[in-house]
């Protein structure tokens, strides 16, 4: 027995060895970063970005891969599935990867169990942006049309996507009846708002900004308790009904079971990739703020909306068509 319990010791010890130094390696060929968009939109060039800057300092290429679709569940099953080695990553917006399991019943993957927090790296709030044609400047202006006409069309980036929920978490807090038009992606729903097909839709900022500088559309307000310091001529919609709070997180994760190691490297990495002033110059156009935290702080704040989001899920009744 205690022959037994030496070598099974010795195993361990020797696996733990083989671990530590392999963890202590990384990386020893190029990281692939899953982008859950397509190219183009904010997430993608915030990827391209802090890519570009990690290539510098790990000393091995990082790749960026497109992998768009299915409101991100396509890329995060690609990457959940893939060996937890630090060499395959999702770099996705972590507010929608945390509204999927509410919205989707069946996934090949679960949004928390399966994924190891890496770095979170960017947060920007949505905006609400209108037709000119509808006649309203302001969320107390949308309010009471949607009172005296319930079912003014909003539109998003498709069911389940932050900029949908976004809307969904307004309508339900201000207590009115938008009917949403769920589009595949944020640039097809900013075609039909220009042309005049909808009301009013919420996107991200920069898809929105030149439109609304150029007074084809309208700001109604930013998905933010307060204004934003990068945008402070255009209105919060916290100021006008609480609790609406919304933001595209960009954020990196990586299969669970990666070790804690290569996973620690990653963070420190992507913390200094954010604080490059490349980064802050892509940022600060975007009107988004560089984030940096611990894993272990980013894995609670995952738990924490999640919960959130299930509980806007429930009181919106939103569902998968």
């Amino acid at each position: 027995m205690q022959s037994l319990l030496a070598r099974t010791a010795m195993v361990l010890t020797a696996a733990m060895a083989s671990a530590g130094a392999a963890a202590q390696a990384f990386p020893v060929k190029p990281v692939r970063l899953v982008v859950a968009f397509a190219p183009g939109g904010a997430t993608d060039t915030f990827s391209r970005v802090t890519a570009a800057e990690m290539s510098k300092s790990l000393g091995q290429q990082v790749l960026v891969e497109n992998r768009p679709g299915a409101g991100t569940t396509i890329a995060a099953e690609h990457v959940a599935k893939s060996a937890p080695d630090g060499y395959t990553l999702l770099f996705t917006d972590l507010s929608t990867h945390t509204i999927t399991p509410s919205i989707y019943s069946r996934l090949g993957y679960h949004p928390l169990r399966d994924f190891a927090a890496v770095a979170p790296v960017s947060s920007s709030p949505l905006i609400m942006v209108a037709h000119p044609s509808v006649g309203i400047r302001t969320a107390k202006d949308l309010i009471a049309l949607a009172k005296k006409h319930p079912g003014v069309t909003c539109g998003n980036a498709g069911i389940g996507t932050v900029t949908h929920m976004a809307a969904e978490k307004f309508r339900w807090r201000a207590g009115i009846d938008l009917t949403p038009v769920n589009y595949k992606g944020g640039a097809t729903s900013t075609i039909s708002l220009l042309t005049g097909e909808i009301a009013l839709i919420v996107t991200t900022i920069p898809a929105a900004l030149e439109y609304v500088r150029a007074k084809k559309l309208v700001a109604i307000g930013i998905t933010a308790e307060k204004r934003s310091p990068l945008l402070p001529e255009i209105a919060a919609l916290g100021e006008t009904v609480k609790g609406v709070e919304a933001a595209v997180i960009a954020g990196v994760l990586a299969p669970a079971g990666t070790p804690r190691a290569v996973i620690e490297r990653l963070n420190a990495e992507f913390a200094r990739a954010v604080d490059s002033p490349k980064a802050k110059e892509i940022f600060a156009v975007n009107a988004a703020e560089a984030m940096k935290t611990s894993p272990d702080s980013m894995q609670r704040s995952l738990e924490q909306d999640a919960k959130t989001w299930a509980a806007v899920v429930k009181a919106t009744g939103v569902k998968l068509q």
